[in-house]
């Protein structure tokens, strides 16, 4: 095999590595834990929040978004679909005259809207494996394909009768393939080991989730519709069946 064909198959092989590494760490994506997609619905009772002639005629998220909700007459129970922390609600009477409610969490005791703020998780453990064997991959390519277009050049510059630039063509193609397997092997401990990680800090926020939740009620509470902020009075109003 001369030093071309070394070359075509140092090409196919890398080829192949990187189905390799897409398949191989495709799998890591279970370790991470995303939002669900079953969205339990809210209730809130507005009785006593609601006068007779009332109806909701908008319903706004924290998000600026207007919510899907639906109003049972009979109980004043307030279903809500769309997933949020807290929500605005537009009322409407016979007359044209519009309040708002706010319906939400409040800390007991206090006046001051509780509003928890989660921050996302660093990376998930399919992006670290990712990263990882990708960074390892590159560089190992790289090496590899320097290796054999030295060996190339050795190839032309030489009388043609020598073994040497073959022989440096195969070590780049073992450095490749070689390089390309451990940077496999060491992604997916990455991810492994992300996954963990993102595991522990979990059950970390959902234990702080619990404490908190102890000295947190959920209201009702009717304001005047200036007092809800800009930003979401705006869509509020725009929302109105």
């Amino acid at each position: 095999m001369n030093c071309i064909g070394f070359y075509n198959f140092y090409f196919q092989k890398t080829i192949r590595m990187k189905k390799l590494l897409l398949l191989l760490l495709l799998p890591l994506g279970l370790f991470a834990h995303g939002p669900s997609s079953i969205m339990v619905p809210t209730v809130y009772d507005l009785t006593g929040a609601i006068s007779e002639g009332q109806k909701v005629v908008s319903l706004i998220t924290d998000q600026a978004e207007i919510a899907e909700y639906n109003l049972t007459p009979e109980n004043n129970y307030l279903t809500i679909t769309t997933p949020a922390t807290f929500y605005y609600a537009l009322l409407s009477d016979s007359t044209g005259v519009l309040t708002c409610l706010y319906l939400g969490p409040q800390n007991i005791g206090s006046t001051e809207l509780f509003i928890e703020e989660i921050a996302p998780m660093p990376q998930t453990p399919l992006s670290a494996g990712l990263k990882t064997a990708g960074r390892g991959t590159l560089i190992s390519l790289g090496t590899g394909t320097t290796i054999v277009l030295v060996a190339i050049a050795m190839a032309r510059a030489s009388s043609g009768d020598s073994w040497t630039p073959v022989f440096v063509a195969a070590f780049g193609v073992l450095v490749a393939i070689a390089g390309t397997a451990l940077s496999l092997v060491i992604g997916a401990a990455k991810g492994i080991q992300t996954s963990v990680v993102n595991n522990v800090d979990m059950r970390r926020r959902q234990k702080a989730s619990r404490r908190s939740s102890g000295s947190t009620s959920f209201v009702v509470l009717p304001m005047e519709l200036d007092q809800v902020p800009e930003e979401l009075r705006i869509p509020l109003l725009e929302g109105r069946s």
